[in-house]
């Protein structure tokens, strides 16, 4: 399912690790890894893969038999995140179809799972990121992404809940979440950006108060182009 602009070699290739390392119940499947990887993808802050490497693992890091072979696997976990970076900026978010279907509705429960998994990870620079752009309309887009995922990557227990409430969740209403999570994971997908972009408005004051000094004609701290005497000094 992951589009045509991956190599389906590299595809082919990781999977069968993931298969072999997945036999030692140490290592997350194919789709977990792939929402972990979006949620990488999406942080607010940068992440090398060295920092989120080791999230792979579900439980200690696996012996691999060579040197060479640790290192290709490394190669094609990165070769992937590189593409679903590519793909997140192209608006694709889910490696599935646009419309929802049961067909993979374990795949996606996967997805989500790995999804959540990294956005724990990155919890900590979410709220930062939140806290600074204050946007409640951003706000609730982020919580709603997060809360679909959590609905599709338990939709048997969600199914279960509905009935016992007496509310119909049946496909047609995991079809309409679904067409929701795609448009809010939009959000998720680009509110990083825009608080690394510094896109929202800021209290000039209390950047001038953190400022180190700064020559009256040089170009502001805060990266508006402008010099100092003409911008947050003013």
């Amino acid at each position: 399912m992951v589009p045509m602009t991956f190599n389906k070699q590299q595809e082919k290739t990781l999977r069968k690790s993931l298969e072999q390392l997945q036999g030692r119940e140490a290592v997350l499947s194919y789709y977990q890894l792939q929402g972990l990887l979006f949620a990488i993808a999406c942080s607010p802050e940068p992440i090398k893969p060295s920092e989120w490497f080791d999230l792979i693992w579900l439980n200690d890091e696996p012996q691999f038999d060579s040197e060479t072979e640790a290192r290709e696997f490394f190669s094609q976990v990165v070769s992937l995140a590189d593409h679903i970076a590519d793909m997140a900026q192209q608006r694709r978010f889910l490696p599935f179809s646009a419309r929802y279907s049961e067909r993979w509705q374990n795949e996606l429960a996967e997805w989500c799972e790995g999804l959540l998994i990294g956005h724990q990870y990155l919890d900590d620079v979410w709220m930062i990121a939140i806290d600074d752009v204050n946007d409640s309309a951003l706000t609730d887009d982020i919580d709603a992404s997060l809360n679909l995922a959590a609905t599709f990557a338990d939709a048997s227990s969600a199914r279960q809940l509905s009935f016992d409430d007496e509310i119909d969740l049946g496909t047609d209403h995991l079809a309409e979440a679904y067409e929701l999570f795609w448009k809010v994971l939009s959000t998720y997908a680009t509110m990083g950006r825009v608080w690394a972009d510094g896109s929202w408005d800021y209290n000039a004051e209390q950047l001038f108060l953190a400022l180190e000094s700064v020559a009256h004609d040089e170009p502001c701290p805060c990266g508006s182009g402008t010099n100092f005497s003409s911008c947050c000094l003013h």
